[in-house]
């Protein structure tokens, strides 16, 4: 328990940071990264270089789309962002 209450500290200082400095979208919080990167930890069903290609160029992808966008340009993410109650529950569920 120790462990993950410094892994979420951790992870508030920096989603608080970037959004204090303009450079990550309002509405992704400190509780999106765990998601995130069980998405983008997904099995892409080739190998070697083509696969490292791949995930990096997916990596670019979500990594643009967190960067906060110029006002002229502002989006809403489609619902509401997990809180780290639901992400607790997500991890602790039967079969998770």
């Amino acid at each position: 328990m120790a462990a993950a209450d410094r892994l979420r500290a951790a992870l508030d200082a920096l989603v608080g940071g970037a959004h204090r400095a303009g450079a990550l979208r309002a509405d992704f919080t400190s509780a999106d990264i765990p998601l995130l990167l069980e998405h983008l930890a997904a099995r892409i069903p080739v190998t070697g270089e083509r696969a490292t290609a791949l995930h990096l160029r997916y990596l670019d992808l979500v990594l643009a789309g967190l960067r906060a966008p110029a006002a002229d340009q502002a989006t809403i993410l489609p619902g509401p962002a997990p809180d780290w109650a639901e992400l607790s529950e997500l991890w602790n569920a039967p079969g998770g």
